[in-house]
């Protein structure tokens, strides 16, 4: 890892830091999909959304929790970046809940921090939810110290242009979400998610050498993606939903995704899931996972959540703890 982090920073300096003008979002605030559980069910969760993890999915759920819940995951993307997820919410009076959820990623070469706010009421009768999410964004990158003394497949003068060059700064934003979520019947619950309605992102870049020049400071949107998803109740304790993700740049591909949830006993759940991007690539998802559901208390439970992603570069896993009170 540390030869691979020099070669690239190398490349970044020697090349007149050009990669900075490729940041983007590819490698920035991106969505792995946050939670075990919507991860397990091929992350076809807007139609569901009946759990903490509704506030990053769609926060016309919140409201729909009847008690206060957290929950943590953790995963490792790719074997190498750390993604940790925090999640709160609570119901408030009059059909109304509220909720946050903090995501921090990376490391000293790239950190970064999303915390998200959701807030949600429900109307018609407990039939029609609606919510809206703001979500804070801050980066950190180029702070990974360096030891020349690490690479010796370099010349000193080489790994000294390098360090020079090494691209430093930081990225804040924020963004809007808005949802919906209706049940047509006890077995059928349809929802709406208006992802990064508005998400500007401001990036400030810098190098200690002299001589050269980064990007400095510049703007940009995070891409705005609307979701419709469903929620099919087939019998009493297996469900079955699917979501249907359009975007707006070019450069990204639609989403279709499909999810199942079985529960027996109300204790052991077992879930599998799918996502195709609709292109011309070999870029499909799959994912199995497990839930155990226990009491831990007279009124608390608690969900210890596991899945497996089968993904096209690497394969990762997802480990959720989280507890009703």
């Amino acid at each position: 890892m540390k030869l691979l982090s020099v070669t690239l920073l190398l490349m970044l300096g020697l090349a007149k830091i050009s990669a900075q003008e490729l940041s983007n979002f590819a490698g920035a605030f991106v969505d792995i999909g946050f939670g075990a559980r919507p991860a397990a069910m091929g992350n076809a969760y807007v139609g569901l959304a009946n759990d903490v993890n509704s506030i990053v999915w769609n926060p016309a759920g919140i409201s729909s929790i009847k008690k206060m819940e957290t929950a943590f995951t953790y995963t490792k993307i790719l074997g190498l970046v750390d993604y940790n997820y925090l999640a709160f919410s609570m119901p408030l009076k009059d059909g109304q809940g509220a909720g946050a959820a903090l995501i921090v990623s990376g490391d000293a070469a790239l950190r970064e921090y999303t915390l998200n706010l959701g807030y949600s009421r429900k109307f018609l009768l407990e039939n029609l939810y609606v919510g809206f999410g703001v979500k804070f964004r801050y980066a950190s990158f180029g702070n990974n110290s360096l030891n020349a003394g690490d690479y010796l497949l370099f010349e000193s003068d080489e790994i000294a242009e390098g360090m020079l060059n090494q691209v430093k700064g930081s990225a804040a934003g924020f963004g809007i979400d808005f949802g919906v979520l209706y049940s047509l019947s006890e077995q059928i619950k349809v929802g709406l998610m208006f992802r990064d309605i508005y998400s500007p992102l401001y990036w400030n870049s810098k190098v200690d050498n002299p001589n050269k020049k980064t990007k400095g400071k510049y703007s940009e949107l995070i891409p705005f993606e609307p979701t419709i998803g469903t929620a099919f109740k087939v019998a009493e304790q297996i469900v079955l939903t699917t979501d249907y993700t359009s975007v707006v740049r070019k450069d990204v591909s639609d989403k279709l995704r499909a999810g199942l949830e079985a529960s027996l006993f109300k204790v052991f759940v077992v879930r599998a899931g799918v996502q195709y991007f609709l292109n011309n690539e070999n870029d499909e998802k799959y994912s199995i996972g497990m839930g155990l559901n226990f009491g831990a208390g007279k009124e608390r439970r608690m969900h210890l959540d596991y899945t497996y992603m089968i993904e096209e570069f690497a394969n990762s896993q997802r480990v959720s703890i989280g507890l009703e009170l």
